[in-house]
């Protein structure tokens, strides 16, 4: 890595290496780290990496282990319904209140990526389905100006697609872009109300989406 790079920008390529190393499934939920291993396979010293590796402890991606390592966590079912309806409640509450933000530009976007989604199940091409599903929520989420709210979600949705999964299911993915259909024609008529009860008590909700989120992740 190049020597002219500072400390915080170090980090965050090392912080975005173990996550891709994660999502690759390279990094497996419940192996051990060795920092030392590691800064020496990267060439850097340990500061930066420790830098990254309390960042992704935030986000409960690990947990640093005093003397003994890192341990890459596992993703509980609790934690996932607590992720679940945590996600459910923000983003309804941002397309609520930032109905009027939402532009017409807005609004195609949203059909064209839910159309984009649609093929990428056709096409069996889940990892840029689930790219652009978070593209499909973002553009409503980004235009709410309370940062640290969009801030607090965006680990969440991390912690829920970033471990690759092997139970795939383009039923549930499907019926994922017909709830998107809804969402957008609530927006489209105004009705941020009407869009955020679909996000909070089907969409994100884990009681309605339990029997698919048990197959996708315990399956």
């Amino acid at each position: 890595m190049s020597e002219t790079l500072n400390y915080s920008s170090l980090s965050q390529l090392v912080y975005d290496y173990l996550r891709r190393q994660m999502h690759e499934g390279h990094l497996a939920p419940g192996s051990t780290l060795n920092i030392g291993e590691i800064a020496g396979q990267l060439g850097i010293s340990k500061t930066p990496l420790r830098d990254a590796l309390i960042h992704l402890q935030l986000e409960g991606f690990v947990t640093i282990l005093p003397r003994r390592g890192v341990l890459v966590n596992a993703l509980t079912m609790a934690q996932v319904e607590h992720a679940y309806d945590s996600v459910g409640l923000i983003e309804a509450f941002i397309v609520e209140t930032c109905i009027d933000r939402i532009t017409p530009a807005h609004i195609a976007r949203l059909k064209a990526l839910n159309d984009q989604m649609i093929k990428a199940i056709e096409a069996e091409d889940f990892s840029y389905f689930f790219e652009t599903n978070l593209r499909f929520h973002n553009t409503y989420v980004d235009t709410c100006e309370n940062e640290p709210l969009k801030q607090f979600i965006l680990p969440l949705k991390h912690r829920l697609y970033d471990f690759p999964r092997k139970n795939y299911i383009p039923a549930w993915e499907l019926r994922n872009c017909g709830e998107h259909r809804q969402i957008i024609e609530c927006i489209e008529a105004g009705d941020g109300a009407a869009a955020g009860r679909i996000l909070k008590e089907v969409h994100w909700s884990f009681s309605a989406q339990s029997d698919f989120i048990y197959a996708f992740y315990q399956g």
